[in-house]
This record gives C-alpha cells, structure tokens and sequence, in this order.
C-alpha cells in the first residue's frame, strides 16, 4: 500500500473514500485541519460523479479505496476533468493487474504480489512481469523469461 502524502498550495482539499481508507487518509485530512485549509469529505456511499463535477479548478483529490473499485474511480474523476496532477490514489487490499504478452498480445489478469513471473493464460509462456505500464492497454508488459 502507498504512502498518502500532502500536496501543499491547492485551493480546496477533497478526500473521496470508504471507511478504512479514511482512516488511511488521516494524517493528511488532520494536517488540512491543522491549517486551516478549506477542504471537503465524501464518503464513496453517496453518487460521486456529481459531487465531483461540481468541484472548481485548483482543488486536489485523495481517493483511498479497496483496488478493485479504485481504478473505476480514478476513470470517473478523469472524465470530470481532474488530471494525474490533481489526484493521489491510494489503494489497499487484493490488488488484481493486467500483463500484456510480448509474444500473443494477450492479457492476462494476475492478483498483484511480488511475484514477478506468470504464465500467460493464452499462450502460457512464461513471462516476466515488467514496470513498464501501458495506460492503452491499462496492463504491465511481460517480457520472455530468462530459464
């Protein structure tokens, strides 16, 4: 799991999250209070998408959620208009991933570790799991194994 960190010099501070990663987001949602820094809490209970799009330009978003709701959380926020600049997501739990095979452009969904080689489920070459991510294919590029 992520460290959540504190982005100083935003206009308003929005802290989007479950029960559990509010309490990730804490520290951060004390420090904003410390300041005395404007700033607004929604639980992700309640319809996110208009509450998001009524939200002005130069505010910061934290998300902390389970993985699996994370990442159609992050597409949400894109869609309203907030950049990669704008938020931080912060995730917990089974994380569930996507590795493209160099060999069969197949996709193969992994529960995220620190395993680093897979077979792919349609070719089952056995691939080493890269860093490098391709937000296209919103998957990691495995490379060939070494034996």
């Amino acid at each position: 799991m992520e460290k959540v960190s504190f982005v100083p010099g935003k206009r308003k501070y929005l802290f989007c999250a479950d029960k559990q990663g509010m309490e990730i987001l804490q520290p951060v949602i004390d420090l904003v209070i410390e300041k005395k820094l404007p700033f607004e809490l929604f639980s992700i209970e309640h319809p996110v998408f208009e509450w998001l799009s009524k939200q002005k330009m130069g505010s910061f978003l934290y998300v902390a959620m389970e993985w699996d709701k994370l990442h159609a959380m992050k597409q949400l926020a894109e869609e309203v208009g907030f950049s990669a600049e704008e938020m931080q997501y912060i995730g917990y739990g089974g994380q569930s991933e996507n590795v493209f095979c160099c060999r069969c452009h197949g996709i193969t969904e992994t529960i995220w570790q620190e395993k680093l080689e897979i077979n792919c489920r349609h070719c089952d070459l056995l691939l080493e799991v890269s860093d490098h991510y391709s937000s296209l294919k919103n998957a990691y590029l495995g490379y060939v194994a070494k034996l």
